[in-house]
């Protein structure tokens, strides 16, 4: 099963996500970043800082970004 890594980046950089998932496809990896967003958007909510300012970077085990996916997507 591939590995697929969700990096947030942000304005004051990116946060690499080390570990990875193991997803059966590209598109899993996809809608499980849009399952999580609300959750953080709450939690970044709570510590003051706007979530508009924040995406994930999906990418597969190769680097390569598959998708970009603003923490405003799901609300759309």
């Amino acid at each position: 099963m591939p590995v697929f890594f969700f990096d947030v980046r942000w304005s004051m950089g990116l946060e690499a996500d080390e570990t990875g998932l193991d997803l059966a496809s590209a598109e899993v990896a996809y809608l499980e970043a849009c399952k999580a967003i609300p959750d953080l958007t709450v939690e970044l909510m709570r510590m003051g800082d706007n979530p508009r300012d924040y995406s994930f970077e999906v990418a597969d085990e190769a680097g390569r970004v598959l998708w970009r996916i603003p923490f405003t997507e799901p609300f759309h």
